[in-house]
């Protein structure tokens, strides 16, 4: 009775159901078919042969499905991707690849602040997350998109500073010694020596500006970056200075300010960078003089480029060769007849040489000195004393010039 009463067990089960044949298992043995009976040295069963079967329309059922589904491994640390699968209020659900979905919270969708998932991503985005953890406390895997693009952002930012790139640095919070940046969603130091700071500037001014910024060390194992405004600023002011240098020509006349002075030349400022260098013979028509005696620093001069060297980056410059030769103008500027100041120059015995103007000079004659007889040239005149003469020939072929100061003094006295 009690071996029939087994029997009854599997009485209702058809042997091509496979849930009935589930469902008794749980409680007895199953029995085996008259199939099975004849091949026990195979040690193939029901269940089994079924698993490897697909139904007519070609699908695996239940215990196929069970048989061939192998879940992902999740590592933590790891960084893979998964499906968005569907957007909820306050994060997504996201596919692994296997059976069950993982909720990612909008707090660590994004390296900056968003206010809804679809903002970051919409039902079928393919998007990399970084394992925080396999199993936490509760038994729930917990994922990170924001971490996944802060290593990946590091990785691309290291890739920038590599090829010497420029960044765009957002200016946080000014603190002792520099500024804190947000570069691309990651925190980056800039030193205040490396701000590029004008006069009277302070760092407060550059909270929440944007600033060009060159990266100078980057260092991802650790998480240090440290940017550079200056350098930024500094290789912008080549580049315009390269470009301007293209476009200086020889003959041209520019305009610039005096920015040092040497005994053998000055430096002139003609902007972009470019100081342009003017040689003592240069500097007028007229005999040779300190240069500090020709020009002041800071003052603003004009002057004509004799030449551009753009494999050194040296402009040679003229000031001189912005006037006419004076010699081309005398008549016009001293005509025969008129009287003009000069200064003493140059004493002979035979009289004493008179600059008019720059490259100008004349020769006031002994006998022309004075109403009365000149013995000595030094006993009327010495060196640097201002006279007033006037012009009674002029040989401009020959560059001279012969003056009288005896005829004013003789004018005045009349």
């Amino acid at each position: 009775m009690g071996e029939m009463g087994k029997k009854d067990v599997y009485s209702e089960v058809n042997p091509d159901d496979v849930e009935s044949i589930l469902k008794a298992v749980s409680v007895e043995k199953l029995p085996r078919s008259k199939a099975s009976e004849s091949n026990m040295g195979n040690e193939t069963n029901i269940s089994e042969s079924k698993e490897d079967s697909q139904d007519k329309e070609g699908n695996f059922d239940s215990m196929n499905l069970a048989k061939h589904y192998v879940p992902k491994t999740l590592r933590r640390g790891d960084v893979i991707q998964v499906t968005v699968v569907k957007l909820e209020q306050d994060g997504v659900m996201v596919n692994a690849g296997g059976k069950g979905d993982y909720f990612i919270p909008l707090r660590d969708l994004s390296l900056r602040p968003v206010s809804s998932p679809e903002e970051v991503a919409k039902v079928g985005d393919k998007i990399d997350v970084f394992v925080v953890k396999d199993r936490d406390s509760k038994g729930n895997v917990i994922l990170s998109k924001k971490r996944a693009d802060y290593i990946k952002k590091w990785q691309e930012l290291k890739a920038k500073f590599n090829k010497g790139e420029t960044v765009t640095a957002k200016v946080i919070k000014a603190i002792k010694g520099g500024l804190l940046t947000d570069v691309e969603g990651v925190v980056a130091f800039l030193p205040q020596s490396q701000v590029g700071l004008a006069k009277g500037e302070k760092l407060e001014d550059y909270v929440g500006k944007e600033l060009q910024v060159k990266i100078l060390e980057i260092d991802p194992t650790i998480r240090r970056m440290v940017v550079s405004h200056k350098k930024f600023l500094q290789e912008q002011r080549e580049e315009e200075r390269k470009r301007a240098l293209v476009n200086l020509k020889k003959g041209d006349i520019v305009e610039g300010t005096v920015k040092t002075i040497k005994e053998f030349g000055i430096f002139i400022d003609i902007g972009h960078g470019i100081d342009g260098f003017v040689r003592l013979g240069d500097l007028t028509w007229g005999r040779r003089r300190p240069p500090n005696e020709v020009v002041k620093k800071g003052e603003v001069v004009k002057a004509k480029i004799l030449n551009v060297n753009l494999n050194t980056g040296k402009v040679l410059l003229s000031m001189r060769a912005t006037k006419p030769y004076p010699w081309d103008v005398v008549e016009e500027k001293f005509p025969v007849g008129s009287v003009v100041e000069g200064t003493v120059i140059r004493i002979h015995p035979f009289g004493a040489v008179v600059e008019l103007d720059d490259g100008i000079t004349g020769l006031i004659h002994i006998s022309q000195l004075d109403t009365k007889r000149v013995n000595k040239v030094d006993d009327v005149v010495k060196l640097g004393d201002k006279v007033t003469v006037k012009v009674l020939n002029i040989d401009k072929e020959n560059k001279k010039m012969r003056l009288s100061r005896k005829a004013v003094l003789e004018e005045d006295n009349a």
